[in-house]
Formats: structure tokens, C-alpha cells, sequence
């Protein structure tokens, strides 16, 4: 009887044991925290800062933490290579060269939305007054060749507009950018003597001509923040920047002939005449681009911008993070993408989403 006794006792207390430790360990999981890290361009920042508070805190209640830092497209880039980060924003598509180092291999493209590049400006005439500009001239502007802000190509794109004998001030990014490199891409799609003498990238510098007239700013704010404290300048910044931040930006004349306004429909034109063949999120996107494209309506300085992520995320060591990457991942291109009008975004096209969802599937840890 008492043999009967303790094995019942010891089996209570071995039960009881089991039922704490899997009491303990359920309680673990749903207290631990995960926690995402991205860096690099800041065009997209504004949604993915949008993402980042709504994934964090209703879809995953906490459980899931996501750090993006703004740092711009290449440094997103070289954070992405040297494994400093989870997952990478950039503008610019990595090149075949950059696909064949050692460095990149395995990454996947994800394009995580559509946005625009817009021209913004400072001329304090022009409080009421949208400004119109051609490529060819704003080419000019960036070469040094047009400098008053009354020369006779502004003029006649602009009449009946009391336009200032006063120098242009041009303002660009001082750091490597996706958004230097979707409006040199632009530059070099409207202007031959753009394309030979600057081409594009995510960098470029001024031509000597330019003088102390160039001034740079770090990242999308701060191109934003100069050229409202500049009269006379001229830049380019993230659409999304220039309506949170109350900068007057140009219509734009596009391949049509039409000046057009940077909107969400006009955008959406643009990708609809650019996206109908992309090619796979393993494969190469460097020849993507929906800058200057057809149609009557299409604003001429649209883009994707991506999310670069590692096929293999065993790197990472912690399958649950790797999954919890993957889940994030797969929540922005599907129910993410309704939150990208608010902030003037372009969701995703159908085929795009769907092209994501194929790529995402690679994904092994």
C-alpha cells in the first residue's frame, strides 16, 4: 500500500513537473520578443515606419518588433552584404556585377512599393503658382548650363508666369541614394547629353561649372529641410516627403508631351505602362525601370523600391526570427499594401504581389 502510494506520488510530481515546464515554456514563447532589423533607403521610410507600428503592435501584439533605420539605398546595401541587418530597403536594384560578389549572393528583390520622385522648389514669386518643367531643361539646370531661374526654356514652358532674374540654387543628395539614382535614371532617359557626359547611379557630383550654387543634403529630409530654407533652390525629394512636408513641387512634362501632376493615378499609369514583364525575385531587376514611360497620364519619375533579403537566412542562426522575417515579409506585399495610399504610396499591382509571393517562398532557414 505504501509502495502504491509513493508510485502515485511520484508520478503527481512528475506530471505536475511536466506541466510546469511546458506552463514555463508557453509562457516564454508568448513573452519573448522578436526583433526585425532594416536599413537603408529612406524613399519608402514612411510607410515602412507606418508597417513597423501597425505589424509591431495590432497584428503581432507585441510580439514582433521591427527597427528600420533610414540610412539610405547603399548603405543599406553594404549593411545588407556584411549580415549588419535582417533585411534591406533600397531604390536602386543591385547590378549583375554587384548580384555575381561573393558578398550579395543569394539575395532575393522584393518590391515592397510604388513611389515618386518630385521636383520641388523655393521661388518665393511662385507662392501661387505651380511651377512647369521640362527633362531637357532640368537636365540643363543639373549641368550648369541653365542658372536663372528666368532663362527662355523656363519661360516658355511657363507663361504669363513672372518668373525671378535670380540664380538657381540646386540641391541633391549627399549620400549614396536609390532616390539619386531613379532621378539620374530619369536625367539619362530624357537627356542624351545627360546620359554621356553624368549617366546614373546612386551617386553623382556636381560638374564643376556649378560652383557654390550646388549645395547636398543628407537623405530625403534633408533635401527637404534645405530647399525650404533656401530661396531660389531647386531638388528632388520622395513625394511622400514633399506633401507631409508642405513643399511646392513642378508639374512634369512626360513622354505624351503633357505636364502632369505627381498623382496616385498618374503614377499608377506610369507602372501599368512598365510592369506587364518582370522577371523573377532571384533574378537580376538592374533593367526595371518605370521612369518615362508611356501613356497619356503617366507621371515620368515613378519607381519601385525594394526589400533585399537573403534566400538562405540560416545565417541568422534562430529559425524562429528567420520566421518571423518571412511572416513580415509576406503581411507587407499582401495586407500591408492598403496602408500605401494614406501616405502616397502605390500599392502593389496584382502580378507584382504575386511575383513577390513566389520569391518569398525561396526563402529557407
Amino acid at each position: 500500500m505504501e509502495r502504491k502510494k509513493a508510485i502515485i506520488f511520484s508520478i503527481t510530481v512528475i506530471v505536475a513537473v511536466v506541466v510546469l515546464v511546458l506552463a514555463y515554456n508557453y509562457y516564454q514563447s508568448i513573452q519573448k520578443k522578436i526583433t526585425l532589423l532594416g536599413a537603408g533607403a529612406t524613399f519608402p521610410y514612411p510607410l515602412i515606419q507606418k508597417w513597423s507600428s501597425i505589424y509591431s503592435n495590432e497584428t503581432t501584439k507585441g510580439k514582433v518588433i521591427v527597427n528600420y533605420q533610414p540610412i539610405g539605398s547603399g548603405g543599406g546595401q553594404n549593411s545588407i552584404a556584411k549580415r549588419l541587418v535582417d533585411f534591406a530597403g533600397s531604390d536602386a536594384p543591385l547590378t549583375k556585377d554587384q548580384l555575381g560578389n561573393a558578398s550579395f549572393a543569394g539575395i532575393l528583390h522584393i518590391p515592397e512599393t510604388i513611389g515618386a520622385v518630385v521636383i520641388a522648389y523655393n521661388v518665393p514669386e511662385l507662392k501661387n503658382t505651380r511651377l512647369r518643367i521640362d527633362g531637357e531643361t532640368l537636365a540643363k539646370m543639373y549641368l550648369g548650363e541653365i542658372t536663372k531661374w528666368n532663362d527662355p526654356a523656363i519661360v516658355q514652358d511657363n507663361p504669363n508666369v513672372n518668373l525671378p532674374d535670380k540664380e538657381i540654387i540646386l540641391v541633391k543628395r549627399a549620400d549614396a541614394s536609390g532616390t539619386n539614382y531613379v532621378f539620374t535614371q530619369y536625367l539619362s532617359a530624357v537627356s542624351e547629353e545627360w546620359k554621356q557626359k553624368m549617366g546614373f547611379g546612386l551617386t553623382f557630383a556636381y560638374p564643376q561649372i556649378v560652383g557654390n550654387r550646388g549645395l547636398q543634403g543628407k537623405g530625403n529630409a534633408g533635401v527637404s529641410a534645405i530647399i525650404q530654407q533656401t530661396p531660389y533652390s531647386i531638388g528632388y525629394i520622395e513625394l511622400a516627403y514633399a506633401l507631409q512636408n508642405n513643399v511646392t513641387f513642378a508639374l512634369l512634362r512626360n513622354k505624351a508631351g503633357k505636364f502632369v501632376d505627381a498623382t496616385i493615378d498618374n503614377i499608377k499609369a506610369a507602372v501599368s505602362a512598365k510592369a506587364s514583364a518582370l522577371p523573377r525575385g532571384d533574378e537580376c531587376w538592374q533593367n526595371v525601370s518605370l521612369v518615362n514611360a508611356d501613356g497619356e497620364n503617366s507621371y515620368p519619375i515613378a519607381s519601385f523600391t525594394y526589400i533585399l533579403v537573403f534566400r538562405d537566412l540560416s545565417y541568422l542562426k534562430d529559425p524562429e526570427k528567420a520566421k518571423a522575417l518571412v511572416d513580415f515579409l509576406k503581411w507587407i506585399v499582401t495586407d500591408g499594401q492598403k496602408y500605401a495610399p494614406d501616405l502616397y504610396y502605390v500599392p502593389l499591382p496584382d502580378q507584382v504581389v504575386q511575383i513577390n509571393l513566389n520569391t518569398i517562398s525561396l526563402i529557407k532557414w
